[in-house]
């Protein structure tokens, strides 16, 4: 007995399958640190071997010396960006899932609002973005529009969409026990959506962002 519980971890070490493991577990940390110093050298290598004008590509090492130098500048300009972005997407959040429930209750105040939805999402933020500054007074407020216009519209998509993809039999269920608008929200559609809601606030924080900057 004393032999086999010896040889066990041995012979677990030597597991084709234990080996392979091992090897892409350092292939996940290795392989994409190796591709990033290859593309930053590369990089590097062409911005000096065709004599780029830094102002039009700098190179990695002139940015990461700016990044030293204007440090406290740039976390300034950083933090208002990040302040921005959140905003943006707290506002879309609550905007998009009130107005999707809201949907997901009345088909008729669904077909009538939805276009209007679509038109500020299709509707380029670089278009708009002048008027909203030149009609908005504050420009914090005017930013804050821009960057929310680009967000709100998969949280108000996803969730409507979501609302909707309840099971049809628990639904009969619902109705068949005389459940309560409000009930139906709260045990079937809103946990019915929550996987459509987690997927629209990983598209609409990168787009929350994407619209900060190109506001500001």
């Amino acid at each position: 007995m004393s032999n086999l519980t010896t040889d066990t971890p041995a012979a677990a070490q030597l597991d084709p399958r234990v080996i392979r493991e091992r090897r892409e577990r350092r292939l996940q940390y290795i392989l994409p640190i190796a591709a990033i110093a290859f593309a930053l050298g590369l990089w590097e290598f062409l911005v000096w071997y065709n004599e780029v004008p830094h102002y039009l590509i700098p190179a990695p090492s002139l940015i990461a010396k700016t990044l030293v130098t204007d440090w406290s500048s740039l976390m300034q300009s950083a933090m208002f960006t990040v302040k921005l972005t959140l905003m943006a997407l707290a506002l879309a959040i609550v905007g998009g899932v009130a107005l999707g429930m809201l949907f997901a209750l009345s088909r008729p105040i669904e077909m009538s609002l939805f276009p209007f939805a679509v038109i500020l999402q299709v509707t380029p933020v670089v278009a708009i973005a002048p008027l909203i500054l030149i009609y908005v007074s504050n420009t914090f407020a005017a930013l804050l529009i821009c960057a929310w216009i680009v967000a709100f519209f998969p949280i108000l998509s996803n969730t409507a969409i979501g609302l909707r993809s309840a099971d049809h039999n628990l639904r009969d269920l619902f109705r068949l026990y005389q459940a309560t608008p409000w009930q139906r929200l709260r045990y079937l559609l809103i946990p019915s959506a929550l996987p459509y809601f987690m997927a629209a606030l990983k598209i609409a924080g990168g787009l929350a962002l994407i619209g900060a900057v190109v506001a500001e």
